[in-house]
């Protein structure tokens, strides 16, 4: 007999994309179907009767045969992707955590790192042009001289270039764009845990949803550590040339998980605060006596907006919420501090960029 053409034991490719046999059986237009899975003419699983709202059964090592119980919003959902295309090319959410290794170099290649020193220290040396307000482009010890800034990297043309290639990459809106260069000069620089501060400026909230960051020279890791319980960290690395990003959700998830809300909310309700971020110290075993520079953009990407997104800190719904910005006490530093009734180390120091 002859044997029937491929197109034939299949069937057209219209029907077979719009086939859903019951239980089992691929469904890819592209495959020849051989009804090769036992699912397809077998006994329902606990996990195809819970599909069919047959009762939902656990197991004493499954927490749930309910398929629908996975469609939940994660704390953060990671992803790795390739910089070889112009353009991040997956919807982005707010949950989103995104890393690009190799972006800007290949791991091994530091050029970068030592060109940007190099622009940094000759605009420093020319100082800040005639008659500009604000910054110069010097270094500045910053949070509590953990590390340096420079408020002002605009005499460093491959900072331009670099920060301009991170927002076209995730789609920042260019005026939504703010930046800041950071340099961890010796192993002994770190970040302290923090949240971005457009989690409690109302300001930066609407121009805001999005951290974006690239490392170049030693490799550090970068933490986040969740806000209620310490004990939860996840470290991320961060290597010389890559990208990597965050949503806004990452930075402020709060979700209610004690008592109910009343008129005294800001004392009365408890709240998950999300994930503070920080850049781990190096173990003296693996210090190789090399720096890193950060530059780190916030801005408006086209994000995806979900149910059950959590309110910034600057909605009265938020425990930290404070109508004047300002908490009543003064922080350690000597200034005011701000948004956790006054406990800020010195003059806003849990905003720090």
């Amino acid at each position: 007999h002859d044997q029937p053409r491929r197109d034939d034991r299949r069937g057209s490719r219209d029907d077979r994309r719009d086939a859903r046999p019951a239980w089992g059986g691929d469904t890819d237009a592209d495959l020849p179907h051989l009804r090769d899975d036992p699912r397809e003419q077998g006994p329902l699983g606990k996990a195809q009767r819970a599909a069919l709202g047959l009762g939902v059964a656990t197991g004493r090592n499954t927490e749930s045969f309910d398929p629908q119980s996975t469609l939940v919003r994660p704390s953060f959902r990671v992803r790795v992707c390739s910089g070889s295309k112009p353009r991040y090319d997956r919807p982005l959410k707010h949950d989103d955590i995104v890393i690009v290794p190799e972006f800007f170099c290949k791991e091994d290649d530091w050029s970068l790192y030592y060109k940007l020193i190099d622009e940094m220290r000759e605009s420093q040396q020319k100082g800040k042009a005639p008659g500009k307000r604000g910054p110069g482009p010097e270094w500045q010890s910053w949070h509590e001289g953990a590390h340096l800034i420079s408020k002002d990297p605009s005499g460093s043309k491959t900072y331009q270039e670099v920060q301009k290639k991170m927002g076209d990459f995730f789609g920042l809106q260019p005026q939504s764009r703010g930046t800041r260069f950071n340099w961890y000069n010796n192993p002994s620089d770190w970040k302290p845990f923090h949240h971005d501060s457009a989690a409690f400026n109302a300001q930066r909230a609407r121009n805001q949803n999005c951290t974006v960051g690239v490392s170049f020279g030693d490799a550090r890791e970068l933490a986040f550590v969740d806000a209620m319980d310490p004990s939860k960290r996840f470290y991320f690395p961060q290597t010389n040339g890559g990208l990597f990003y965050f949503g806004r959700d990452v930075n402020i998830r709060s979700e209610p998980c004690g008592n109910e809300p009343s008129r005294r909310w800001r004392l009365t309700w408890n709240f998950h605060a999300g994930f503070k971020h920080g850049v781990n110290l190096l173990p003296e075993e693996e210090r190789s006596g090399k720096g890193r520079v950060s530059i780190i953009l916030w801005g408006q990407a086209d994000v995806v907006d979900e149910a059950g997104s959590p309110p910034h800190f600057t909605d009265p719904r938020s425990p930290h919420f404070s109508q004047h910005g300002k908490g009543g006490g003064k922080g350690r530093g000597g200034g005011r501090g701000r948004g956790f009734g006054g406990r800020g180390g010195g003059r806003g120091d849990h905003f720090r960029r």
